[in-house]
């Protein structure tokens, strides 16, 4: 997928790529006025294509015939030819390195940082534009944090310094301050047409995807045409066994241990349907589910959520098997009472 690349992806978006269309074409008309930010905080889930429109913005910029407007880039110029083969030397990406045994580190440091900064502060080598990417801007240590805030504020002329992330919460509000805030149209009307076609599916389906994607294009395309769909129902059906007491909580963790970061996500949705089944009284497996204790795991969800979107350091799979025995405990007392 597009965002799992640790190199700038140099393909344009397509046209029928609306939502990223949308946001370039607000991102076109401030550069035309003169007044496109030196810093831009690039905000939208993970997959929803934030790399394709962060190489598409640098390609456009960098783009030997974009001269005083800012339009599609040639793709046929040296600039551009330089893109492609991720050699132009006035643009700049980092992210988090890998170690010695192949693994994506969790974080950017602050020598990739200062790196970075030395290199902007020289003079552009091919006269235009300087570009700088920061993928997962969320993942800068406090250090690099710091020494990046006096190149937002100081960034030289024509220079972009376009950092994405995930969630606002987790970029602080020093980083936030000096930057503009760019979100992606993700609208149900923007990625509809584009997804049930390129999944060939209908809009039924497609939605459903969206729901369970955070209306993420390219996570939903993934939901649809690969084993992410399948593995969701899976994730779902053994919370259903968790509550009838037919798989611990340990065991669970284990068994999607590798969905790693989405775990906590998928874990969310479910417990906030059970908590919408059970106030709306639906006769379905939550029925027996008192509805104080629906709503107190899925608040704990929801709080443990927002404290790791903040950067709380929470240790995770300890937090959710707590909840998970909480959801069997329940299940114990229901069928206890069942059976009497």
């Amino acid at each position: 997928m597009i965002e799992s690349d640790p190199q700038l992806h140099s393909t344009f978006f397509l046209p029928e790529h609306l939502w990223l269309e949308e946001s370039f074409n607000q991102l076109e008309k401030s550069f035309n006025a003169d007044k496109l930010p030196h810093g831009l905080l690039l905000v939208a889930p993970h997959l929803s294509g934030k790399s394709l429109f962060a190489s598409s913005l640098a390609k456009s910029l960098l783009c030997e015939q974009s001269g005083e407007t800012l339009s599609r880039a040639c793709g046929q110029c040296k600039s551009c030819l330089l893109v492609d083969a991720r050699s132009h030397p006035d643009l700049s990406q980092i992210d988090c390195l890998f170690d010695n045994k192949g693994k994506q580190k969790k974080s950017i440091g602050i020598d990739q940082v200062r790196q970075l900064t030395n290199k902007l502060v020289e003079k552009p080598q091919l006269g235009g534009w300087r570009v700088a990417v920061i993928m997962s801007v969320e993942k800068l240590t406090r250090g690099a944090f710091n020494a990046l805030l006096k190149t937002l504020e100081e960034p030289g002329d024509k220079t972009l310094l376009l950092l994405l992330a995930n969630s606002l919460q987790q970029v602080p509000a020093t980083i936030r301050s000096r930057c503009q805030l760019q979100r992606l149209k993700l609208t149900e009307q923007n990625i509809m047409p584009w997804l049930t076609q390129s999944a060939n599916c209908d809009e039924s389906d497609a939605n459903n995807a969206l729901q369970n994607c955070d209306f993420a294009p390219f996570a939903a395309l993934d939901y649809l045409t690969n084993d992410t769909g399948k593995t969701y129902q899976a994730l779902n059906q053994a919370l259903d066994k968790i509550l009838t007491n037919d798989l611990t909580a340990e065991a669970f963790l284990t068994e999607f241990s590798d969905l790693e970061d989405t775990l906590w996500k998928q874990i969310a949705k479910y417990f906030q349907n059970v908590q919408l089944s059970v106030l709306e009284f639906k006769q379905d497996n939550y029925q027996k589910v008192p509805i104080k204790a629906a709503s107190e795991l899925y608040s704990l969800l929801v709080e443990y959520n927002r404290a790791q979107s903040a950067g709380s350091n929470l240790q995770t799979n300890l937090q959710l098997e707590a909840i998970l025995i909480q959801w069997f405990e329940i299940g114990r007392k229901i069928v206890h009472y069942s059976n009497r």
